[in-house]
């Protein structure tokens, strides 16, 4: 089974946590677990909102245990938290990932 399907067979935050974190021995293999979902489930979007203006999605990275957006405006680059990024027409499934990994973040 595909890291994508185990992603969308999640029903619960709980759910998406052990999928993020699965097989982590400590909190940074478990900030890299999230970078990967995250990556997976969010590579469709090549634009989102940033203080409300709208930028290139260039990817994803870390900064410490936080999984931040690379954003592009021109020739400026920011990583950004994902608090501050909005993805434009979330399904079900991508809100609930954002969600958790937002739950999971707060715990840290």
């Amino acid at each position: 089974m595909t890291l994508i399907s185990e992603m969308k067979r999640c029903k619960t935050i709980k759910d998406c946590l052990e999928v993020a974190t699965m097989d982590t021995y400590d909190e940074h293999e478990a900030a890299a677990g999230w970078l990967a979902c995250i990556e997976e489930m969010f590579s469709k979007f090549k634009r989102v909102n940033v203080l409300g203006n709208e930028v290139m999605l260039d990817g994803f990275g870390l900064k410490g245990l936080q999984v931040m957006a690379k954003c592009r405006s021109g020739r400026k680059v920011a990583f950004v938290s994902l608090e501050s990024v909005e993805f434009l027409k979330l399904s079900k499934i991508e809100n609930l990932w954002l969600n958790s990994l937002k739950d999971w973040s707060k715990n840290l």
